[in-house]
């Protein structure tokens, strides 16, 4: 005779959230991932963020369909009590089905290729004003030209680095060493790692790094308060440095960002 089903309540649900007592609810099933947290391939910090919480969404957008079959060995049993969804996930998931339906998560190959076709006539055309030219027109617009360069190699690098421009991996791959490592001159490494976390945890003041300018800026108020970064673990305290930085970020935002904050 089977046993009965264990429930929790969503309240309990939210309890089991510290490191060590990690459960996390999928469709209502329960899995306590307290010992996978450190193995996890994305990184300890997005299960840190979503435990005590029901992860259907994040789950499914972030693994592939065959990632379901090792879900069981986590699993501790327990039902989540009078499980349902949110209209906030009927809604995501709605919109979700549409744009799929509209194509748009089809990857074009051949805007990405006209982009990156572009990016190398502004990047031949600056460097040969510079190495060819004297006048201090032709440099000034050569210039402009390597910094339109650099624009776009931002906005499609990104693309590059969410998979998304080019029809298989590996070409993606060569896309993001080519335009972020060796046109923009930052770590694809680094930027996935942060950009990643900034996706699973969007706004999070504890564990967006992208919501994380102290000393520079405070986005919240909430930051007064010298909250934890479990991204950067570390404490962000708001002493009177930070005060007094963050009194006039009206007027340092824009030279701050130009120099500390390119990306």
């Amino acid at each position: 005779m089977a046993e009965p089903k264990k429930y929790i309540t969503l309240e309990a649900l939210n309890s089991h959230n510290k490191p060590g007592d990690l459960w996390i609810s999928i469709e209502g099933k329960v899995y306590d991932v307290s010992d996978w947290a450190k193995n996890h391939p994305g990184g300890s910090l997005p299960i840190f963020n979503l435990a005590g919480q029901d992860v259907t969404d994040p789950f499914t957008a972030y693994h592939p369909a065959a990632t379901w079959q090792y879900l069981d060995k986590f699993f501790n049993g327990h039902y989540v009590e009078d499980y349902s969804v949110t209209e906030v996930s009927k809604d995501y998931r709605n919109l979700i089905s549409e744009f799929s339906k509209m194509g748009l998560f089809e990857k074009k190959g051949h805007d990405a290729f006209i982009s990156l076709c572009f990016m190398a006539i502004l990047f031949a055309a600056g460097v040969f004003g510079v190495l060819r030219c004297s006048s201090t027109w032709v440099h000034f617009l050569s210039g402009a030209s390597i910094g339109v360069f650099w624009i776009l190699g931002g906005l499609t690098g990104h693309e590059s680095g969410h998979y998304q421009i080019m029809p298989t991996k590996q070409l993606n791959q060569v896309a993001q060493i080519l335009i972020i490592n060796c046109s923009n001159g930052i770590s694809i490494g680094w930027w996935k790692w942060h950009h990643y976390a900034h996706h699973i945890c969007v706004n999070s003041l504890d564990f967006d790094p992208d919501v994380q300018y102290l000393p520079f800026f405070a986005v919240s108020s909430k930051l007064f308060e010298s909250l934890t970064s479990y991204f950067d673990e570390r404490k962000m305290n708001f002493d009177p440095i930070t005060r007094f930085l963050v009194s006039y970020q009206h007027w340092t935002f824009y030279p701050v960002m130009w120099v500390f904050f390119p990306f």
